[in-house]
């Protein structure tokens, strides 16, 4: 066999070589470069979760109302989520609506007056406004505590119940209508230089046991002129 002949047999069998190796070169090639792809992707590390705003808190609440009565001798800072509404009867020297919560359907309504009558005879009146669905006495529903706020003695009552709410006032000869679980929060404050003053909160139970703590503050708040 000539020179050529034998340059041509060596470049046949190296194509027939490099025919049959070459897809699995490039199989190999490919797989090869998708695995390196794949431990890249993997490697990439997880979303980091946005960092919640740690300034935000309860504190970050709406200014106070300041409620003055008793010709501006009486002082109260009341939550900025109620609002200053003019009071249904003018026996009333002010009254706050307070947002009812979801379920509820009506809002809480704080009333605050200056009335005579001994202690014991208003909150047995607050009492009478109730009634308990198993039929037993609201005293055993009824919470009381006798507190010294500057300087002044105030008498705190708190009652839960059936509501008999006499709408447009206890002289108004409409009929009462019951509000089942509710809830009234009230203050009988004896200042010294203008008499008794009378703050109730009162409305569905779940609104009222939410602003509670609210209520509790705005009687903490009290400020009598000297």
């Amino acid at each position: 066999m000539n020179i050529r002949n034998r340059i041509g047999t060596i470049a046949t069998v190296a194509f027939v070589i490099a025919w049959f190796a070459g897809p699995g070169l490039h199989a190999q090639t490919t797989t090869g470069k998708q695995e390196k792809l794949k431990t890249k992707q993997d490697k990439v590390p997880d979303a980091v979760p946005e960092k919640e705003d740690s300034t935000k808190s309860e504190d970050d609440a709406p200014e106070p109302i300041k409620v003055r009565v008793a010709d501006d001798n009486i002082h109260f800072l009341a939550s900025g989520t109620w609002t200053s509404v003019p009071p249904r009867s003018n026996m009333l020297e002010a009254e706050l609506k307070i947002p009812h919560v979801e379920g509820d359907e009506n809002d809480g309504r704080l009333t605050i007056m200056g009335a005579g009558g001994s202690i014991e005879a208003n909150i047995e009146r607050w009492k009478g406004q109730f009634e308990q669905a198993d039929g037993s006495d609201t005293s055993g529903k009824t919470k009381t505590k006798k507190m010294e706020i500057s300087g002044q003695t105030v008498h705190m009552v708190d009652i839960t119940g059936t509501f008999m709410d006499a709408v447009g006032g206890p002289f108004s000869g409409r009929p009462k209508i019951k509000r089942e679980n509710y809830r009234m929060m009230a203050a009988i404050i004896q200042t010294k230089s203008d008499g008794n003053y009378f703050v109730k909160l009162y409305g569905p139970k779940a609104t009222i046991d939410k602003n509670a703590k609210h209520f509790k503050a705005m009687i903490e708040s009290l400020d009598v002129a000297d």
